[in-house]
């Protein structure tokens, strides 16, 4: 019990994380929004976002699939994939994140079979602006 309770913890820290980046993003401060993703990424994997930046996809497709993760964590690390790729638009790294984001998407929609409208408008928005960027 205790570990659910730590999880469910976590996972509402890590909510509250990406509501703020998007208030920082909304307010035109990307750098803050930055910041906390950069935070998120140590904690999560125990790296920052500059090797996560660098990371190459396979790899981090791997590194993700290898975790085994539920769906609702899933579901938290893709907001966070997210909401890092928009406050980085202003950068041209930001396509690496949108396709980190779009993969953990998809993987979401495998583990968790139940019809998000919001996440399907998400993913046909991913794969719109990569398809842009090509």
């Amino acid at each position: 019990m205790p570990k659910e309770d730590y999880l469910l913890k976590y996972l509402e820290k890590l909510s509250r994380v990406i509501a703020a980046m998007f208030g920082f993003r909304d307010k035109g401060f990307p750098e803050d929004a930055l910041q906390l993703a950069d935070e998120c990424f140590k904690e999560l994997f125990g790296i920052n976002q500059e090797e996560l930046d660098v990371m190459p996809f396979e790899h981090f497709v791997e590194l993700i699939k290898k975790g085994g993760y539920s769906a609702i964590f899933l579901e938290i690390l893709a907001k966070l994939l997210y909401e890092t790729a928009k406050s980085k638009e202003i950068s041209d790294n930001s396509i690496e994140f949108h396709q980190k984001a779009l993969e953990v998407y998809i993987l979401l929609n495998e583990k968790d079979k139940t019809f998000s409208f919001e996440r399907e408008m998400i993913i046909s928005e991913l794969k719109e602006l990569i398809e842009k960027s090509k």
